[in-house]
């Protein structure tokens, strides 16, 4: 019985019951190999699905992550719970989305979301707040409103954009960034001193990511075509 290349447990087989998985969940690296698993999806395919780096779904696979600001991403992308993704509360299966922004009411607990301050273009904070999940939950996220296409496809005018300041781009991520006194949503690639900033049309060149293309943060959830009232 042959072993497939890459596999994070090489006492398992693509052949491997599932039943023998159970108990196996107690890390990410256990939990994220289980449902790429049963989802039959390669870290390639995953990759692509979630909008995530490639390295950084092998590094969750391999146990040398311990955990992402992407979980969310890599969650819907396997059809998963982000709660048993991240913490192995729960079942596996995805439950009912949630709609966001959405803050609490009274009667509910603060504990699947959490509020972030909005900044305006200029980059100033507003008195506006939208709620995320919790599986991003940092002190330093920020949202922003992009008000025209940012050049990435996942990015259209009208999305509202997380990001943690204090996150480290890692290639292949979208960032939130300076460049030419506007701010718009990139896609970072590592190369030279400080790396690049490009978008999807090829025909667009890269900027290097130098103080006058300053990288605001790393972008960790986005919320697209939210209906606002003007």
């Amino acid at each position: 019985m042959s072993i497939g290349k890459g596999n994070s447990f090489p006492h398992l087989t693509v052949n491997t019951p599932s039943y023998k998985l159970r108990g196996m969940n107690k890390t990410l690296a256990e939990r994220l190999a289980k449902a790429m698993q049963e989802r039959d999806m390669s870290q390639g395919a995953l990759a692509k699905a979630s909008g995530v780096a490639q390295p950084t779904i092998w590094r969750l696979v391999k146990g040398e992550a311990k955990g992402s600001t992407r979980l969310v991403d890599i969650a819907r992308a396997l059809s998963v719970s982000v709660e048993w993704l991240a913490n192995g509360t729960g079942s596996m299966d995805a439950q009912e989305k949630m709609t966001y922004p959405q803050p609490p009411v009274n009667e509910m607990k603060l504990g699947g979301v959490f509020p972030v301050p909005v900044f305006d273009r200029f980059n100033e904070q507003t008195h506006d707040y939208v709620y995320v999940p919790n599986s991003v939950e940092s002190d330093s996220c920020r949202a922003y409103i992009l008000e025209r296409n940012s050049g990435c496809y996942e990015a259209p005018a009208g999305t509202v954009v997380v990001v943690d300041t204090e996150e480290e781009a890692g290639n292949g991520d979208l960032v939130y960034a300076k460049v030419n006194e506007a701010y718009s949503v990139y896609k970072f690639v590592d190369g030279g001193s400080t790396g690049y900033l490009s978008v999807d049309d090829d025909r667009v060149p890269l900027v290097p990511a130098t103080t006058d293309s300053s990288v605001i943060g790393v972008v960790v959830f986005l919320l697209r075509d939210l209906k606002r009232k003007k």
